[in-house]
């Protein structure tokens, strides 16, 4: 499991990596700090961050990590998961085809809650507005489980959706 201090979650899931500023906020982003800790030789975050003189700023570059995607399906105890607590599922960067896999492993570990917060929420509210989104999600399906294909509602229930603001004016 990805043991966390976050005191709202049990859990951390980071399928996707990096990230760019969109707002002023972004300024005293913790994950981008965490990230540059592991920015050396063949560590996980390599390349996304870079210190500008005054503290770490990401470069921009997303990656998708595929093989992190099955991770919450092998833990059985429930958790609450922060999906992406080190990058935006919603980044423009991000291919809605991955973000259908994100979905389609939270539809099949229905035991856990996941929490995703972003700073995108147009691209969020884009992404969860189409009606057929689950047949998307079910294209997917049989890459993470051999179970039947059972969603009760969209949006998923116990994946809560947030987005992060810093001020009223940016709200």
């Amino acid at each position: 499991m990805a043991e966390t201090s976050i005191e709202w979650c049990d859990a951390v899931w980071n399928p996707v990596r990096g990230c760019s500023m969109v707002s002023a906020g972004c300024e005293r982003c913790y994950a981008m700090k965490q990230a540059h800790r592991f920015n050396g030789k063949g560590q996980p975050y390599e390349g996304l961050t870079v210190n500008r003189g005054d503290g770490p700023k990401w470069t921009g570059e997303v990656r998708c990590v595929p093989e992190k995607l099955g991770e919450p399906l092998t833990w059985k105890k429930p958790r609450r998961v922060f999906v992406n607590s080190m990058s935006d599922l919603f980044h423009e960067d991000v291919p809605d085809e991955f973000i259908d896999q994100v979905f389609a492993v939270m539809a099949i570990a229905r035991h856990h809650t996941f929490q995703i917060l972003t700073k995108r929420p147009e691209r969020m509210a884009e992404y969860m507005t189409p009606r057929n989104k689950v047949e998307d999600i079910y294209a997917h399906w049989h890459s993470f489980s051999g179970g039947p294909q059972e969603v009760d509602a969209w949006p998923l229930p116990y994946v809560w959706l947030g987005t992060s603001v810093e001020n009223q004016a940016t709200a």
